[in-house]
């Protein structure tokens, strides 16, 4: 970018529940705080009632989304990034009024004091929603989804998603500008008490996520919850719940829990603040997920899990890269055969392994610091491309030195003439 601004297009910021927004504010801290790059927020979404500004970042919002309100409000800015969610901007996710008003904004170079190009860069947090059948209302709605996200990416300098899926999907639209980056912790990253301590029995289980996808977690995984439960492998199965939960608001999960779990073995953790959760979450020793590899690195609380270097137990293990399966976490499809294949595993001394290979990993390829120098360097203006030299015309015959046995010629009639 030639300036140090950057504007985030959002359909929402905390404390309103919304992972695109999650994420946007902490990477604008990561920005600021590593790279030197000032972030400004566009709010989207017109019943926003919140802060005009969150820490030192300035939120405007955008109280009529349209194409032509879009663009007055984005008019002098150089560089924007979009974080895509469809249903975040609009109710049926199809927000038609966003290409709309980014293509006007592309074509204009005003920039206030100088021309400038203006530069698009999108996160896609989500693509568009699951296809339906040709005779449910869906089915068209998913085409139009579709065909929005093509217009977005065609209009982004570079795209970024948090799924191979995801890439290549953008990649057959449009090849050589979609970036894979997975999606860093959703909590703060603590030191664990125990980084060498060997996971003997029994087990301290932690359950994190999102509010009403506790019971997911608890459904794909019932069998082996119940397994341990039996064989007195585990010591406790902490609910944890993030802020803005109500009390009692995990009851429902609790219910479910108790099917499988001893109900003295359970703790429940209501409205905890992102620290807390991840205080916790440092004394667990496994984080049961109810996503399979294909969605792990887009999961915030799964890599909450890694950073914290707590074994991870996914319900499968196909399309995870560039995570493994039996490296980085475990895979349990819930099967009697699946659950007795991972009891041999852990018996054998290898989830501290796992903990520790999924923790190095998140390190080195997720965290947060590491993912905002990627921003950085994504964000910088391409470089200029020289202009093509026209192919020189062929020199006329009589520019052309004399061939070397016309000069022997010479000198010889030379030498004779001095004699």
């Amino acid at each position: 970018m030639k300036t140090n601004l950057l504007v985030h297009l959002v359909p929402t910021l905390p404390p309103h529940a919304g992972e695109a927004g999650e994420y946007a504010l902490n990477l604008a801290r990561q920005l600021r705080d590593h790279c030197g790059i000032t972030s400004r927020f566009i709010l989207c979404d017109p019943d926003w009632n919140g802060a005009a500004r969150i820490e030192d970042f300035i939120i405007r919002r955008l109280r009529f989304p349209n194409g032509a309100r879009l663009w007055a409000m984005l008019k002098d800015t150089p560089a924007v990034l979009l974080h895509y969610d469809g249903g975040g901007y609009q109710k049926n996710g199809l927000p038609n009024w966003l290409p709309l008003g980014i293509k006007s904004w592309l074509a204009d170079w005003d920039c206030g004091s100088a021309p400038c190009p203006k530069q698009l860069f999108t996160v896609f947090h989500e693509l568009w929603g699951a296809p339906a059948k040709p005779w449910r209302p869906g089915f068209c709605l998913h085409i139009l989804q579709r065909r929005l996200v093509g217009k977005l990416h065609r209009q982004s300098r570079v795209s970024i998603t948090a799924t191979r899926l995801g890439q290549s999907q953008l990649d057959a639209i449009e090849p050589g500008k979609t970036l894979f980056l997975p999606v860093p912790s959703s909590l703060p990253v603590l030191n664990r008490n125990r980084p060498g301590a060997a996971r003997n029995l029994p087990w301290s289980v932690a359950i994190i996520a999102r509010p009403g996808s506790q019971s997911a977690t608890i459904r794909a995984h019932a069998n082996l919850l119940r397994t341990f439960d039996k064989t007195n492998r585990l010591a406790e199965v902490m609910l944890l719940g993030g802020p803005g939960q109500a009390a009692g608001s995990l009851y429902e999960q609790v219910a479910l829990l108790q099917q499988s779990v001893s109900p003295w073995r359970i703790r429940v953790y209501e409205n905890m603040k992102p620290g807390d959760v991840s205080l916790l979450l440092n004394r667990a020793d496994l984080f049961l997920s109810p996503l399979g590899g294909a969605d792990a690195c887009k999961s915030g609380p799964l890599m909450s899990a890694l950073a914290a270097g707590c074994a991870t137990v996914l319900s499968d293990g196909r399309n995870a890269a560039p995570l493994q399966e039996g490296v980085h976490f475990v895979a349990s499809d819930d099967t009697p055969s699946g659950v007795e294949r991972f009891g041999r595993m852990a018996a054998a001394g290898g989830l501290q392994g796992i903990a520790s290979a999924g923790r190095t990993w998140y390190q080195q390829y997720a965290d947060w610091k590491v993912i905002a120098q990627k921003y950085q360097l994504a964000l910088r203006p391409p470089m200029p491309v020289a202009p093509a030299q026209e192919p020189l015309l062929a020199p006329p015959l009589w520019s052309l030195p004399a061939p070397a046995a016309d000069v022997r010629h010479l000198s010889t009639a030379t030498a004779c003439q001095t004699r």
